[in-house]
């Protein structure tokens, strides 16, 4: 694997464990979580599983539900993994 392909895998982890936080502490389901970003339940475990890489619109989920994490999504969109 390159180095590129390594950071890019670590970004997408570290997305990931950031949603799995935000559930978590709210005490959701991965049902009510994919419905607050939008996206359909499979979707949503396919990118915790890693099995998909977050799209533009599950991004823009993310802003939609989770505005302070602006920065975040911004600097993920800006590393070209869209």
């Amino acid at each position: 694997m390159s180095q590129a392909q390594s950071a890019r895998q670590e970004r997408i982890r570290s997305l990931v464990r950031m949603l799995r936080g935000l559930q978590r502490d709210e005490d959701l389901t991965v049902e009510d979580m994919a419905l607050r970003l939008g996206v359909s339940r499979s979707m949503l475990v396919m990118v915790y599983c890693g099995q998909r890489n977050p799209g533009r619109k599950f991004l823009r989920g993310i802003l939609r539900a989770y505005p302070h994490l602006r920065d975040e999504v911004c600097l993920f969109l800006l590393r070209g993994m869209c």
